[in-house]
């Protein structure tokens, strides 16, 4: 489960030989450029290179967690505890996640909720002030790249380069031939457009999707294409990939409803045309003299055709209508075909009927693809390439102090069962149990270092797209 384990985390002593090791080489390890979303983790050696009482002091017996949205795994678990009952005030925030760690880095706040691991940059930050971030893991999700369900763009499966050409800034895709394995394209789906939608740059989401696509956990507007379309909520996302059941059933049936409003527009003029008939006939009737019993038969014939009229005129009205909704349901739909959604694997279970998901490739082989279907069982056992782990951050100093701790152990207790319930990847026992001993002392925790070659390439990449 290569996902979900510790990304470079080694066992103490087996750290202090590499180091030997290294620094016989002549090898710098500041200068190393650890890889992965974690950036490099050393287990309780780090040292902090500011006073800890740059910081303001915590407020006493306060817990403050920020970037908690609501409906998130940190959301229920915060609930469960309180609920439970405690003597700890707690302080609950809904800033997006860059924000909450500036202010974890800076005495802010105790706790960050997150779904991508604190960016080189921020920790910089938080370096300088003497704080030493511990990242615990309460579960895992993925993000989804999907379509309209039913909608054929000729490709089920792109790969992670394939997702980076698509959402970088200066994007060369424009159309779905240009991306993907196997293609089945027809010339319809061919012609059809790539657009690419999803959340904000600044949501936890697309900062987990962006450091394993694009390189950078704090992603901006210029990092992303020009086109790209950015919605608050992840359903006004799901409407920009694809139509709702009603107004797909609707648009489904536009030539229909333009057929039925034309014969019901025919069928008035018919009837108008009978009442003129009809009215000439009762008046040649009087002019002719004609018996009362064919008068009375003319003015029959009179009402018959204006009652039709009657009945006719909100009938075409309500046609009309229609016809005219139903035109503009399927303009609405024709323009989303060929949208890419950028979505939370939970959201897209929830939706999984209106949602095709892409496959994405997991060996970079253009000769033998290994297509992963995103699942609970792809993002678990870590072979879905766009999982990504839920994350508390807390500060080491702060870990150890009564409240925190006991609040950070519930979560760890309870979490394998809230992640299932909210259809998220559960912790696996191991990774639990790990989590577990650094809070009760038994073993060291792993503290979040990157080396500065490391941070000064994020900030120099930072500087070029900000």
């Amino acid at each position: 489960m290569a996902k979900l384990m510790r990304r470079g985390i080694l066992p103490l002593a087996m750290l202090l030989a590499l180091l030997g090791v290294l620094a016989g080489c002549g090898v710098s390890v500041d200068d190393s450029t650890g890889s992965g979303s974690g950036g490099a983790v050393e287990p309780g050696t780090t040292e902090p290179t500011a006073a800890v009482d740059k910081l303001p002091p915590r407020p006493v017996g306060e817990i403050r967690v920020d970037g908690v949205t609501p409906g998130s795994l940190a959301a229920k678990l915060l609930k469960g505890y309180r609920q439970g009952g405690t003597d700890a005030h707690f302080d609950v925030s809904d800033a997006e996640e860059a924000r909450a760690f500036e202010a974890f880095c800076t005495g802010g706040t105790d706790i960050v909720a997150s779904q991508a691991p604190i960016s080189p940059t921020v920790y910089s930050t938080c370096q300088k002030n003497g704080v030493e971030p511990v990242q615990v893991e309460i579960g895992s999700d993925a993000a989804i790249l999907a379509i309209a369900n039913e909608t054929n763009v000729g490709v089920d499966c792109i790969s992670v380069g394939d997702a980076r050409e698509i959402f970088r800034a200066a994007s060369p895709v424009t159309s779905w031939s240009q991306v993907g394995y196997d293609h089945g394209a027809t010339d319809a789906s061919a012609a059809l457009r790539l657009k690419v939608t999803g959340p904000e740059p600044s949501s936890g989401l697309m900062s987990a999707f962006s450091e394993t696509v694009l390189g950078n956990a704090e992603p901006s507007r210029l990092m992303l294409r020009g086109d790209y379309e950015a919605h608050k909520y992840e359903s006004e996302v799901l409407e920009a990939v694809g139509s709702g059941t009603a107004e797909s059933e609707l648009a489904a049936h536009a030539e229909e409803f333009q057929g039925s409003a034309k014969d019901l527009e025919r069928a008035l003029r018919s009837a108008e045309k009978a009442v003129g008939v009809a009215e000439f006939q009762v008046e040649k009737g009087i002019e002719d003299e004609r018996s009362e019993e064919e008068q009375e038969e003319d003015a029959e014939a009179l009402t018959e055709a204006e009652e039709k009229v009657e009945k006719l005129g909100p009938e075409l009205a309500k046609a009309e209508v229609t016809a005219k909704q139903a035109k503009s349901a399927n303009k609405q739909v024709e323009s989303r075909l060929g949208t890419l959604g950028l979505f939370r694997f939970g959201f897209y279970e929830l939706y999984e009927e209106r949602l095709r998901p892409m496959e994405i490739e997991a060996t970079n082989s253009e000769a033998h693809p290994e297509c992963i279907f995103p699942s609970q069982t792809t993002a678990t056992d870590g072979s879905y390439p766009l999982s990504h782990q839920l994350l508390l951050t807390v500060n080491l100093a702060t870990m150890k102090e009564p409240e925190v701790n006991q609040f950070l152990a519930y979560a760890l207790e309870e979490a394998q069962e809230a992640a299932t319930a909210q259809t998220l990847v559960p912790l696996t026992d191991e990774v639990k149990n790990t989590e577990l001993a650094w809070l009760h002392g038994d073993v060291p925790p792993d503290v979040v270092y990157y080396p500065p070659s490391r941070i000064a390439e994020a900030e120099e990449q930072s500087g070029e797209t900000s």
